[in-house]
């Protein structure tokens, strides 16, 4: 609603946007940590850092290809021995993704493993089987992204979810904040700090006013109501609320799509339902007042009325915030959007600056005609 929180929503954002995110929070940040657990890892017998390492290192190429299409990684992490990494396709880079994530399955289910993570296992406390929970999850993300491009991407889904699966709330890869200052949700500080964002007309619109969810997910605004003009609530922008990576939530709904999608009407509701339950029970609702939510036909239409866009739609609530959220927009077209400016809705972000002025050359073999509304491989 204004600054540069007003610039973005008027799609007016630049390669000097997002060049930290690129450059200094994921390549030399994460993505660099993970390369070097791998490493270290596999050199010491470690199996279990390895396959941890590896879900990330996956999570985090699905997040920076999502974002922008073609980008670089084979070549990458080397130090001086290569400073202009080439890029590789979307395609190549899925390819990575799902080899990442069998590998991890594997190395999360070792027998034996010479150092195991433990206390310093910020998600799961050093809970393996969650980790090989998360990288199938993962794979069923990945697949479903696919499925323009791969008519088996939907059997692809359901079967890495049948072999490994969250099973409730409780599995959720999520971090967790603490509640001192020096330990607060990064939401939380940037309305302290800032405060030029509201909730917007979307989720807001989508969301019925009997929803369990809506007065954690919104504040009231001056006139006390729940409206576009409602800053971020409790459940997102509390000192310590938790930001979630992978969801049972998630898992449900990507399960009732590809259920869908397969003609498997009867899954795919039973889906849909508990993805609404968890995503609710999550915000801390009870069973009757779910229950009661759940009763009304607009949000459960039932078995044979069930729609693609109901299913997206509740899944595009039970993720508001995530980017996984715009991925899901690019392939269904759900949640129905009007472009804010001009005719079109972003579909990728703009290569940031700091690969212009140092990998030109690299850059150029891919970028040359790609736009913002440019569409990436999988949305093709």
């Amino acid at each position: 609603v204004s600054r540069q929180s007003e610039g973005y929503y008027k799609y007016t954002f630049t390669e000097s946007d997002v060049n930290n995110i690129w450059e200094f929070n994921m390549y030399a940040g994460c993505m660099s940590d993970m390369s070097d657990i791998i490493t270290i890892a596999r050199n010491a017998g470690a199996p279990h850092y390895q396959g941890v390492g590896e879900v990330l290192m996956a999570y985090s190429l699905g997040t920076m290809s999502d974002l922008w299409g073609d980008i670089p990684y084979a070549d990458c992490f080397k130090g001086n021995g290569n400073l202009t990494p080439a890029y590789q396709s979307q395609q190549e880079i899925y390819a990575e993704i799902n080899n990442l994530l069998d590998s991890a399955l594997i190395h999360c289910s070792a027998a034996a493993s010479n150092f195991k993570p433990g206390a310093d296992d910020l998600l799961f406390g050093g809970k393996m089987a969650n980790w090989s929970k998360m990288a199938s999850v993962l794979k069923a993300r990945y697949a479903l992204h696919t499925a323009k491009q791969d008519a088996a991407a939907y059997t692809k889904v359901l079967a890495a979810l049948d072999a490994k699966n969250f099973t409730s709330n409780g599995d959720d890869a999520q971090f967790v904040f603490g509640v001192l200052e020096t330990e607060a949700n990064p939401l939380y500080q940037f309305m302290d700090q800032r405060g030029d964002i509201s909730m917007g007309p979307v989720i807001i619109a989508l969301m019925d006013t009997l929803d369990p969810r809506l007065s954690q997910f919104a504040a009231l605004d001056s006139e006390k109501k729940y409206s576009v003009e409602s800053a971020p609530g409790a459940f997102y922008a509390s000192i310590n609320s938790p930001v979630p990576l992978v969801t049972y939530a998630e898992a449900k709904f990507i399960e009732a799509e590809a259920a869908f999608q397969t003609g498997n009407k009867t899954r795919a509701h039973a889906a849909f339902i508990e993805g609404i339950t968890a995503s609710c029970a999550k915000t801390g609702a009870d069973s009757v007042t779910i229950a009661a939510f759940l009763a009304m036909p607009k949000i459960n239409p039932g078995e044979a009325n069930l729609t693609l866009q109901n299913i997206m739609e509740q899944k595009y609530i039970a993720m508001f915030s995530q980017s996984e959220s715009w991925s899901d927009w690019r392939r269904t077209n759900f949640p129905n959007l009007t472009p804010i400016t001009g005719s079109q809705v972003p579909r990728r972000f703009p290569y940031p600056i700091s690969e212009r002025t140092r990998n030109r050359v690299q850059l150029e073999k891919v970028s040359k005609g790609v736009s913002l509304f440019s569409r990436v491989w999988w949305d093709n």
